[in-house]
Formats: structure tokens, C-alpha cells, sequence
């Protein structure tokens, strides 16, 4: 985790792989971040089966709003801002403003 980084109430950092965090980013209360999740393959029950993931990290001057979930394998570039409620489940370039379920592009910081 870098230096200056803000962690509001509430947030789950969901971790067995690695997470990085840039310096200056801010994390807003409810905020989920994981690393993995559970495979599904039919037949077998689910908590069976394990879980497969990849490692997660944060530019530095990030904004995840409030209640933001960002899943196994994404990359937040510097200076992106992910609004409240949006689901990242792809990487987010320098600078770009993404929301929404998925999250997608909708604007870029100037």
C-alpha cells in the first residue's frame, strides 16, 4: 500500500493472492476488493471445488466510490475514478471515469 491512501468504513479488502495499492488513492466506505472466486463446475457442489483467482492492483490517485466491487485479475490504472456502485470485472485505463454493472467507460479525467 502506498503512502496517503484513504480506507473508508466498511470496505473488505478479500485477499489470497496480492493486492497493490498506489499512494493518494481513496477507497470509500462499503468497498469490496477480492482477488478470487469460486469455480462452478456443475455436478460437484461448489464448496468443493476452490477457487482460482489472480492478482489485483490499484494505481496511484484512484477514486473507487462508495460500494464499488472490483474482482480477481483487474488493473486500475493511475488516476482512473470508478463511481459508486459500479462492478469492475475488467482493467480500467490511465485516467478514465468508469460506471456501472459492469463497469464501463464513461468519461475521462481532463
Amino acid at each position: 500500500m502506498g503512502r496517503e491512501v484513504f480506507v473508508g468504513r466498511g470496505v473488505e479488502f478479500d485477499i489470497s493472492h496480492a493486492l497493490s495499492i498506489g499512494s493518494h488513492t481513496l477507497i470509500a466506505p462499503g468497498c469490496f476488493i477480492t482477488d478470487h472466486s469460486h469455480k462452478h463446475v456443475a455436478g460437484r457442489t461448489i464448496a468443493s471445488q476452490g477457487c482460482e483467482g489472480a492478482p489485483v492492483s490499484i494505481g496511484s490517485d484512484v477514486w473507487l466510490g462508495a460500494n464499488v466491487v472490483v474482482l480477481a485479475g483487474v488493473h486500475i490504472a493511475d488516476g482512473a475514478v470508478v463511481a459508486a456502485g459500479a462492478v469492475v470485472r475488467s482493467s480500467v485505463g490511465p485516467m478514465q471515469i468508469v460506471a456501472g454493472v459492469p463497469a464501463r467507460v464513461v468519461g475521462q479525467r481532463n
